[in-house]
């Protein structure tokens, strides 16, 4: 296939926006749906419903933000050029549509339309690996960020046939061994394969530029590396027969992690600038959430702590904590600009045109900070106790914080269209 002419570093803003967007829209309908299945939460996280609401939050919301993010940020972070900009606008279709049918036939539990959605799934995944990959192609400036992204492009490849797996087997068992244990691989997978190495990567990269602080050591690097790249295939080849191999991979994937967080907090104290924004206070308070998810899941490795409930207290302060949380802050930080450069990007130098704080609603940020933060918190606390009343309680708090955060990003692309910008700044005002 040939290579299209390089005129441009990167799609169009609408490409990232759109993904963007889309994954705004997930993420508040799980939040809205925590409260609708407190009963649920309390129990057995082996249930259809919260299968369907584990997709949303890992497809709908982190997939899509990091795909979105990725088409903005590999020509900036990788100085390479996305390969197609309509292959990208296809792939979007496919994989909202993958998605919507996932979580429907997770939550009603019909795993024919399940397994159907998967291939669908797979195919939109295989398009953005194909885009990604034909954007890639002669790359050799293997820098710690680089490493970190081809890991999790190579999670992702192996999250998606082991999910392809797993829903071929609800309708045609052939996968050997326990269930448990195979769906406890398939989530660490996706976490440690997929999401963690991408977030490490990009955060090398675009904090020391937000925050004008240090890169990452060599030492923070390697440990960060090699601890992934050794815990990521202990930790699952140990759930699936190997269990010996369980904690030796959860100790090397701690120690990566919490590389990490010590890095973040050397460039939060080292940073050059004096004032932090909302986006960045998200980003930094996400890594705080680091410390609790390694002593939970080092404990579930280990046997001392274990059954549903301290499960789902620990996958809520990884996915809604550290990972939500990151994506949150890097969205308030990559949205603006996507959308002042849409917008008045051509205008610059010409006339005047708004900067890109005045895109945004500090106000709305900051109470979208507060509920969030302690939503997730309050959440985590409730399902560790078990009590329906104190999970509702903690979902209406986190619901509201979403609710916020979406306004602010509707307010941000309401720059978009002028009349839209007046309507949505008196809502707000």
């Amino acid at each position: 296939m040939a290579s299209p002419p390089a005129t441009k570093s990167g799609p169009s803003p609408l490409v990232p926006l759109a993904y963007l967007t889309c994954a705004a829209v997930a993420f508040l309908a799980a939040a809205m749906g925590v409260g609708w299945l407190a009963p649920d939460l309390a129990g057995h996280y082996y249930l259809p419903r919260l299968l369907a609401l584990t997709h949303t939050v890992s497809l709908g919301w982190v997939t899509l933000a990091i795909m979105g993010a990725s088409y903005q940020l590999i020509p900036i972070v990788l100085g390479r050029p996305v390969w197609s900009e309509r292959l990208a606008r296809w792939q979007l279709g496919i994989l909202v549509v993958a998605v919507l049918g996932l979580v429907a036939h997770f939550y009603l539990g019909t795993w024919p339309g399940l397994a159907a959605a998967a291939g669908l799934l797979a195919v939109g995944i295989g398009l953005h690996l194909l885009n990604i990959g034909l954007s890639l192609r002669g790359f050799d400036r293997w820098t710690f960020t680089a490493r970190m992204v081809m890991l999790g492009y190579g999670g992702l490849v192996l999250t998606t046939l082991f999910g392809l797996a797993l829903a071929t087997h609800r309708v045609r068992p052939f996968l050997p061994g326990e269930l448990f244990p195979t769906l406890h691989a398939h989530v660490h997978l996706a976490l440690l394969g997929w999401i963690t190495p991408m977030i490490f990567g990009v955060t090398a990269r675009v904090y020391p530029m937000f925050l004008l602080g240090p890169a990452p050591g060599r030492w923070s690097s390697h440990l960060q590396l090699w601890g992934l790249g050794l815990g990521l295939p202990a930790v699952v080849l140990g759930l699936v027969g190997v269990p010996g191999l369980v904690v030796p991979g959860a100790l090397a994937v701690a120690t990566a992690a919490m590389s990490h967080a010590w890095w973040v907090l050397e460039v939060a104290r080292g940073r050059k600038r004096p004032v932090l924004d909302w986006g960045l206070c998200f980003a930094l308070t996400a890594t705080g959430f680091i410390p609790p998810a390694v002593i939970l899941g080092a404990s579930l490795a280990a046997d001392l702590l274990s059954g549903p409930r301290v499960a789902l207290a620990y996958a809520v302060v990884v996915l809604g904590g550290w990972v939500s949380l990151t994506i949150v802050g890097m969205m308030l930080k990559v949205v603006p600009f996507l959308v002042w450069y849409r917008a008045f990007g051509p205008r610059a130098g010409r006339e005047r045109v708004p900067t890109l704080a005045d895109l945004s609603c500090p106000r709305v940020e900051g109470t979208a900070y507060g509920l969030l933060t302690a939503g997730v918190g309050l959440l985590a606390v409730a399902l560790f106790v078990g009590d329906v009343a104190a999970i509702r309680a903690a979902a209406a708090v986190l619901a509201l914080g979403a609710l916020a955060f979406s306004l602010v990003v509707v307010r941000i692309l309401g720059h978009l269209s002028p009349r839209l910008q007046k309507t949505l700044a008196a809502l707000v005002a």
